[in-house]
This record gives C-alpha cells, structure tokens and sequence, in this order.
C-alpha cells in the first residue's frame, strides 16, 4: 500500500528509528482519515523487519506477515497475519474497554525475536479504567516493544498518558494528495476533484460520500433550504424525516458538509456574514444535542427554524 503525503511525519519517526532503541511509545495525531493509521503500520513494519530497513524491506517473513495484516485490515482479506502486531480499536466503535488493555498486558508477556507492537487506534476513546490499565505498560514499555496511539483529539487522553509518550503531529492532506488518494481508488479524476473540494485535508468526509452518496444529497439540499430566502416547512421536514433514519455520525459529516459549503458561499459573496455566522453557532448547539441523544429530525427542524428566524 502507498502511503500519499506525511513525508516529513515519516522522515522524522524514521530518524527516531534509526536510533535503534529498545522500545518506542508514540502518540499520532491530527484530524481524522489523513493516514495517521497508515503510517501506523508501516511504521510497525519497519520495527518488526528482519533487516532493519527503511519502512521494511517487504521481502522478509515478518514484513510480509505485516503486509498481510494490513491487507486483512484494509481489504477484509482472510491471509496469515502477523502475531507479534497488534491493533485495537474501540469495541462497537464507542469506548475501548480494560479487558482490551488486559489483553495487550498479556501480549507482551511473551517475547519476540523481532521485537512486538500494540497500535491503539481512535485512542482518546479508552475509558478511564483502561487509560489508567495502560499507563503502567507505557511508564515500564517491555524490552522490544513499541506501542503506537492513534488519535484525532488527544486533548481527551489522560496527561498523564500525554507525558509518556513522543508525539509525531500530522497535518491536513494537500488538495492535490487528496486527490491522487482518491484516484489510486479507483476514482476519475472529475469526481476526485469534487470531492476534494470538500476534504479540508481529510479523506473523512470524500470516502463518506462515496459510502453513502444520500450525504452529499441531503447536505446540499439544507444548504438550498438556507441559502433561499424564503421559508418552506415541509421541505425541512420531509429532509428530516430522511435523516432520521442516519446513524449520527453521518448526521455530524452533512452537518460539516453545509459549513464547507456556506463558508465557500461567503468567500465567493453568495451568502451574507450574518447567516454564516448564525449557522456556526447553532452547529456547536445541534452536535451538543445529538450528543445529548436529542431527536434527530427534531435537530435538524430546530436548526432550521433557529435559522431562519
């Protein structure tokens, strides 16, 4: 798999790799869906490689187990993965519970000639008993270890966690990045770049598009409903009657999508200033609400009608 973009992410964890420690404990961090899970892997591959190369030499029996594993996680390929790397990720994607940490505990406890590696993805979701289960394991890191944290809001993780670890930050991906992610996709380049327009330098909400194309739909018409001066009830409420039927977390991405939209709107003088700035104040309250559990078509009616009011 290749990795787009990060080069400067990639050269400076490479540095620390070639410092030949005994173990490493990183924290990844920047918004969603850049890549930080990708490089994760990689980096794992360099660390378990039979000849210590570069991001792995891909030709040893360790690195082809990890490119197995990868494959396995981005491909739901059934091949042999690699036992010595480990990737946990938040159980129903809402918490990572303690016996997720418990079971990294005892991975470690056996050793590995080429060493072991833990990758915590979406690791600010650990709940409080795990996030204390682990910060033992990352003040005492085993001999031949390394243990990787994935996070787009570490702002959430104990301090405590945040002082044990090296952070490596990654920025936003370039449009043009985007765009040749999306087109080694499999996308034309037309498409690639409509959807990059959208991508604030994260795949997360083109590859929501391309999942569920109802999202890009149902965004652009509450931007239409905005952006007509007129008010129509039953348009905003047949609209929420659709997005009812949403999980939330597709609720948040349209939600998003009509400030990308409003936002360019503004800088191209189609919209006023005042109704911008209206719509990104009532956002901070309807994500509050969904979080809250509040009524989904009940968000989006209230939103409107906020809105226009």
């Amino acid at each position: 798999m290749k990795i787009i973009g990060h080069e400067k992410e990639k050269e400076l964890i490479r540095r620390f790799l070639d410092k030949n420690y005994d173990s490493y404990t990183f924290l990844f961090e920047g918004k969603p869906s850049i890549g930080k899970k990708a490089v994760a892997l990689q980096t794992a591959k360099a660390f378990l490689c039979e000849k210590n190369e570069a991001f792995g030499c891909n030709e040893c029996q360790s690195c082809k187990l990890v490119l197995n594993t990868i494959s396995n996680i981005y491909e739901n390929e059934e091949v042999q993965t690699h036992p010595d790397l480990k990737v946990i990720s938040p159980e129903n994607s809402k918490e990572i519970k303690i016996n997720q940490i418990r079971e990294i505990i005892e991975f470690f406890k056996t050793k590995s000639p080429t060493g072991k590696v833990v990758i915590i993805d979406e690791a600010e979701k650990m709940n409080v008993e795990a996030s204390n289960a682990l910060l033992k394991t990352l003040e005492e890191p085993p001999e031949k270890s390394m243990i990787i944290l994935i996070s787009s809001n570490p702002s959430k993780l104990l301090p405590t966690i945040l002082s044990r670890v090296k952070k490596i930050r990654f920025k936003p991906l370039k449009k043009e990045e985007i765009i040749e992610i999306l087109k080694q996709r499999g996308l034309d380049e037309g498409k690639a770049k409509k959807l990059a327009v959208l991508s604030e330098g994260s795949l997360e909400i083109p590859v929501a598009i391309l999942n569920n194309e109802q999202i890009y739909k149902y965004a652009k018409d509450f931007y239409n409903l905005i952006a007509n001066q007129d008010l129509h009830p039953e348009g905003i409420i047949t609209l929420a009657e659709n997005i009812e039927k949403l999980e939330i977390k597709e609720i948040i991405l349209i939600l998003d999508i009509i400030s990308i939209m409003l936002e360019k709107s503004l800088l191209k003088g189609l919209i006023k200033l005042n109704i911008y700035e209206k719509f990104i104040d009532e956002l901070k309250k309807a994500k509050t609400a969904l979080e809250k559990s509040v009524k989904k078509k009940l968000v989006f009616e209230g939103l409107y009608f906020n809105l226009k009011t």
